[in-house]
This record gives structure tokens, C-alpha cells and sequence, in this order.
């Protein structure tokens, strides 16, 4: 064990990136990430025994989280975070071994075994989840699974002590300032939907890409506005009518119950609540709430090429993220027809995705599609043989023709499977392309409903 550690002590000691050829550069680095995730897996199985041996004591610390940040040179509370998880490995026989096989990272093995210790039933479940998908959507269902199995009473302890340690704490470093607030989800949705209107706003009088922000830029602007509008006005001067939409997920049945029981949900914004929170929210009628049975909702087919309200409604309940498995990002998602609408001119719901403006440009500008099945899937190139037009003698075609490297060749300009420097520079103009123009286009929320595939739609109608 000990012998590892100085192996690979010795392959970073003389480690030079600028000394390893390019078309090897993503090898090297995989396989240094191989190496953490055991190594990672055997720290957090480690962590808790380690503990009990009461080594911080004697050194000096305070508590184990303390001596375990010392170590790994992190911060107090990832330490603790970590601390727990490992003392439910003990009890949690496949989350383990999933942890001993490198196959979940310390963050998602301890959103599983936090879920896990208190709904066993969902341990599977929530393990293949972790193999595939992010570290925030694994998070997400693990708070659902696990309040499928507490009780009301316990969720109503949980919200009660929330909002007896809310907090807005400033600091200052590095000469930047800094804030972290900790809040009921009630009262941060509505936070953040007002917030989010503003920077809606931002992107649409900004349409000059060259001048253009980020949402997190225009985040910061839209509450530092509010604040100066508080401060010269002395009042909020009423309440400003809300633009964006907070999805509610709740089961019917759970609703007239009072509280979930498996498979049922009660969420504000993807966030698990309980049921006391949400229908204190429901009593201000500002957000809108979709009702269902379970995850069932009816389909409804029309002859428009623009999907109907209840359509997008729908497809948002499903999931409001774009639907390529890994990837969470909801700021600006777009209704995409999985088939061309004027090849069947029908839209139905079976027949849309939703894509973030990144994936969006990948399937139209270089053929990138889902890979087949249903649910979250990978998005995959034409070269992948998952992909639903592959054909095993495709090659990557750049725009200017150039004397490509031999398939098996490897050589610093290239990468191993035969696509030349020149194809990889015509790849990034494409998207360079492809990214230009869709800052042309105002993208802030709203684009939520808009659009987004119109113009594909009206090229296939022409072409």
C-alpha cells in the first residue's frame, strides 16, 4: 500500500505536461484520474476507522473533521461531510462495494448513503443513478428517495430548524467580497425567481455578443439593482409581478393525504419539501403548479409545429434540465423536435427533448443525436456506434479538405483515432460558428417557450 503511494510519488515528482506528446496528454491525465478514485475510495472507506484511533486527539486537534482537513489540505466541512459517509458504509454493503470498485466519488457515495441509511429500499436505485449521472442530479434524487421514507413531522422539524439557522454571512478576500446565504426553499425560490426575471431582462437589452455578460455576472448586477432600488425608494414599492415559473411537483394523492409515500414526490423547484411548506407556498398563488398521478402525464398530440402550453408544461414537469444524461443546465433549455416537424407536421410530446443551447448546436451543426432508448441519454457523435445513423465506415470530414494522419497513427498534432490538427481546427470553427450565432439570438429565460427550433424547422420546410 505503501509502495503505491511512493510509485506515484515518483511519476509526479518527474512529471513534465509540456514533455508529453498532445495526442497523449488525455491518456496521462485519465489515468491519473483512475488512480484518485481508488485512492479516493480507499481514503472514505478509511476515514471513519481512522477516527476511532483517536490520532487528532494526540495531535493536537480539536475534532476529526479538523485533523482529516489538516490532511487533505481541503476545508473542515467537505472533511465532515466525508466523516459521515464513511461511517455508513459500514451498514450499507452495496453502497461500499461500489466505493471499493472507484465507481462513486466521496460526494456521491455520501449523497447515496445519506438517502441509503434512511431508505434502504432505494440503495440500487440510486447507485446506477451515480454511475452515470451528475453529482447534483444524484444529490437531487437522493433527497427525494430519502423523504419518501420520513415522515411529515420530521420534514416539519427539518424546515423548522432551517429557518431558525437561516443566515446571510459576508466576507472579504482576495479582493473580492463574498456572501453565502442558508434559507427555507420557499422563501429562496422566490429570491431567486425574482432575481432570474432581472437578468432575463439583462440578456434581452443586451444583445451585442462582444458586450454580453454571463447569467452569474447579471445575477450579481440584478440583486446589487435591487438592493439600490430598496435603498432609494425606502420601500419595496409593492410586489413585482413574477415573469418566471417555479415548478411544483406534487402527487395529487400525497396532497389530499398530507404526506409522500414511496415513489410519490413533493418538490418546489426539484427541491424536496415538506408537505407543510408547500402548501404554505400554495396559498400565495404565484407559482405554477402542475398535479399528477405518480409521474404519468397524459399526452397530448397537435398539428402546430410550436408545442402547446400544456406540452411544455409537461415536458418541464418531466425534467426542466436539458436531457442529455450528465448535464444539468436549465437556465436556457430548448424544445428540440426529435423529428423534423415538417416531415411528419405533427407535435407531440413522445417526440420532444429539450436541449441546452450547448447540445442543441452539437445535434444540428455536427450531427450529434441521442443515443437510442428513452429517459436521460448519452449525446453521441456520428462515430459512436451508439448513434442512430452510424456507419462503421465514417470518418470525420473537415470543411476544407487536407491529407489526414493514418487512423492508427498517433502524433502530437492529431489524436488516436485519425482525426488531423486540421480537422480538429475545422471542428472548433463550426462551433465557434455555432456559438455566434446563437449569442445573436436572445437567450434568457424566456426562450424557456420560445422558438428555439424554428429555424431548422423552416430550412427543412424550404429545403
Amino acid at each position: 500500500m505503501f509502495a503505491a503511494a511512493d510509485v506515484l510519488r515518483g511519476l509526479t515528482s518527474g512529471l513534465e505536461p509540456k514533455d508529453v506528446p498532445l495526442s497523449w496528454a488525455p491518456e496521462v491525465m485519465a489515468a491519473f484520474c483512475e488512480a484518485e478514485r481508488f485512492a479516493q475510495a480507499g481514503r472514505l472507506m478509511m476515514m471513519a476507522r481512522a477516527a476511532e484511533a483517536r490520532e487528532w486527539e494526540r495531535s493536537g486537534f480539536a475534532t476529526p473533521e479538523d485533523w482529516m482537513a489538516s490532511l487533505l489540505g481541503t476545508s473542515t466541512g467537505r472533511a465532515k461531510s466525508d466523516l459521515e459517509a464513511s461511517g455508513k458504509l459500514d451498514d450499507l454493503d452495496l453502497t461500499k462495494d461500489a466505493v471499493r470498485n472507484g465507481e462513486l466519488s466521496p460526494e456521491k457515495a455520501g449523497a447515496v448513503a445519506d438517502a441509503a441509511s434512511v431508505n434502504p429500499d432505494a440503495e440500487q436505485d440510486l447507485i446506477d443513478q451515480a454511475r452515470t449521472e451528475s453529482l447534483a442530479r444524484t444529490r437531487r434524487e437522493a433527497e427525494r428517495r430519502k423523504a419518501e421514507k420520513q415522515s411529515e413531522q420530521s420534514k416539519a422539524d427539518r424546515d423548522k430548524q432551517v429557518r431558525e439557522q437561516r443566515s446571510l454571512r459576508f466576507w472579504y478576500a482576495n479582493g473580492a467580497g463574498h456572501a453565502e446565504i442558508h434559507g427555507p426553499v420557499a422563501e429562496m425560490k422566490r429570491l431567486e425567481a425574482l432575481i432570474q426575471r432581472e437578468v432575463d431582462a439583462m440578456f434581452r437589452a443586451n444583445r451585442s455578443v462582444e458586450q454580453r455578460g454571463s447569467r452569474a455576472n447579471y445575477a450579481f448586477d440584478a440583486l446589487v439593482g435591487l438592493a439600490n432600488t430598496k435603498a432609494a425608494t425606502g420601500s419595496s414599492g409593492g410586489r413585482a409581478p413574477v415573469t418566471r415559473m417555479t415548478m411544483i411537483r406534487v402527487d395529487l394523492a400525497a396532497l389530499k393525504r398530507g404526506f409522500v409515500t414511496t415513489g410519490e414526490m413533493c418538490e418546489i423547484g426539484g427541491v424536496a419539501v415538506s408537505m407543510a411548506e408547500l402548501r404554505a407556498v400554495l396559498g400565495d398563488s404565484i407559482l405554477q403548479l402542475v398535479l399528477t398521478n405518480g409521474e404519468a402525464v397524459v399526452d397530448i398530440v397537435n398539428l402546430n409545429r410550436k408545442p402547446t402550453v400544456a406540452q411544455k408544461l409537461a415536458k418541464l414537469f418531466a425534467d426542466a434540465s436539458c436531457c442529455v444524461q450528465g448535464c444539468d443546465r436549465a437556465a436556457v433549455v430548448e424544445f428540440d423536435h426529435r423529428v423534423d416537424w415538417a416531415r411528419n407536421r405533427v407535435t407531440e410530446l413522445s417526440n420532444l427533448d429539450l436541449f441546452c443551447d450547448h447540445h442543441h448546436d452539437q445535434k444540428t451543426s455536427e450531427n450529434w443525436q441521442l443515443a437510442p432508448g428513452t429517459g436521460r441519454r448519452p449525446m453521441v457523435p456520428p462515430t459512436d456506434p451508439r448513434h442512430p445513423h452510424y456507419k462503421p465506415d465514417l470518418r470525420v470530414v473537415p470543411d476544407d479538405p487536407v491529407d489526414a494522419n493514418p487512423p492508427d497513427e498517433r502524433t502530437a498534432d492529431g489524436d488516436r483515432d485519425g482525426t488531423s490538427a486540421a480537422d480538429l481546427s475545422a471542428r472548433l470553427a463550426r462551433i465557434r460558428r455555432a456559438a455566434t450565432e446563437r449569442g445573436a439570438r436572445a437567450n434568457g429565460q424566456d426562450s424557456l417557450f420560445g422558438d428555439a427550433d424554428d429555424r431548422l424547422d423552416e430550412q427543412a420546410e424550404t429545403g
